[in-house]
């Protein structure tokens, strides 16, 4: 176990709620900050592992890159055969967010 001890309060765990917009019951506060204590605790432990013990990081072949030439597109003919409703010269989308369903 890591020598120092990581120490997640009830107020960290008010604040952290906050800000991740969840609602944690008062009486819940102390369990929240005992088990969120535990996995910081956790992660000082890996932090703790000397880099040697994971070995040299593997080689890596480079990311083919393709030629970028710009090739002729269909432009509007591709809009009106995809989305045949236009409104103002614009194709028009199903409505996504916010349509109340």
């Amino acid at each position: 176990m890591s020598s120092s001890r990581a120490t997640v309060t009830p107020e960290i765990v008010r604040n952290i709620a906050e800000l991740a917009r969840l609602r944690v019951p008062e009486a819940e506060l102390a369990l929240w900050a005992q088990q969120l204590s535990r996995i910081v605790s956790y992660i000082d432990q890996i932090g703790e592992i000397p880099e040697e013990a994971f070995g040299p990081p593997p080689k890596a072949s480079a990311t083919p890159v393709r030629e970028d030439v710009p090739r002729p597109g269909a432009g509007l003919e591709a809009l009106q055969v995809n989305e045949p409703r236009s409104l103002h010269g614009y194709g028009v989308v199903p409505r996504v967010v916010g349509s109340g369903q």
